[in-house]
């Protein structure tokens, strides 16, 4: 009975999404292109999905920067002389291009679809990359509080949200929380950048991590300063490995042009 009930159910939401589909078609999330009538998420149509997916091969496991195709895992250029608290980090492009103008966007209180849509493309990321140890929880980087009244929004928070459904995994974004404001990352020296982000998170008591891999995710990554000083907070607290996930990696002009 209660198997004949839930199908039932899914046949009658499917009526429902397709006579929603007839009165407003649905779109790409990102530009607008019209989707086959009961597209599955993520709504993005599959030249947006290719354009922000710059980062297949030759990939740093450790910062999720592109490398050459003779590249040595322990030997990546931009971060070989670089201590970070995380052990692995993936992403999906290059923040450039289309890819750049999506986090931007992403950014806005208005865009939360978009938002939606990249995490579950950054899910599928996660499952297609951390195929050896799959994550216990996933954890948003936080934004003071001050930064979120503001914009209205959290990216970070929705990335986790649309990966948690994708995943199936749990997810807490109240795990850590940012205790100071700091300047914009973006208008200081990589030099200074960790120093701003120093001590700048702090862990809630109310949870138990020992032991855990701890997914922390974001929407941008450069010099990884940021991700650190968050996952140094989750190490602390017990965490046994942390992976960064974020939508764009930062890289120098030199390395965009190639």
């Amino acid at each position: 009975m209660t198997g004949r009930v839930i199908g039932l159910g899914l046949h009658l939401r499917r009526y429902l999404t397709l006579g929603a589909d007839l009165l407003l078609p649905p779109a790409c999330n990102f530009c607008g292109a019209e989707l086959p009538a009961l597209a599955e998420p993520p709504l993005l149509c599959s030249e947006c999905r290719q354009a922000f997916q710059t980062l297949r091969e030759s990939v740093c496991r450790r910062c999720a920067a592109p490398t050459g195709p003779d590249h040595r895992e322990d030997d990546c250029p931009r971060c070989r002389d670089r201590r970070y608290h995380f052990q692995a980090a993936v992403a999906l492009g290059v923040y450039q291009g289309p890819l750049r103008e999506a986090v931007i966007r992403m950014k806005q209180n208005a865009h939360e679809a978009l938002t939606l849509s990249v995490g579950c493309l950054l899910a599928d990321r996660v499952r297609q990359t951390l195929t050896e140890s799959a994550p216990d929880l996933l954890v948003p980087v936080p934004a003071h509080w001050l930064k979120r009244v503001w914009r209205g929004v959290n990216g970070p928070d929705l990335l986790v949200e649309a990966m948690g459904r994708r995943l199936r995994l749990p997810s807490a974004d109240d795990l850590i929380r940012c205790r100071r404001r700091t300047q914009k990352q973006g208008t200081l020296l990589p030099s200074e950048r960790a120093a701003n982000v120093r001590d700048a998170f702090a862990f809630n008591s109310d949870y138990d991590i020992v032991g855990s891999h701890v997914l922390l995710v974001d929407d941008i990554m450069t010099t990884g300063s940021t991700a650190s000083e968050a996952a140094r907070t989750l190490r602390r607290a017990g965490a046994a490995r942390v992976t960064v996930a974020v939508v764009a990696r930062g890289v120098g002009l030199a390395q965009r042009r190639q």
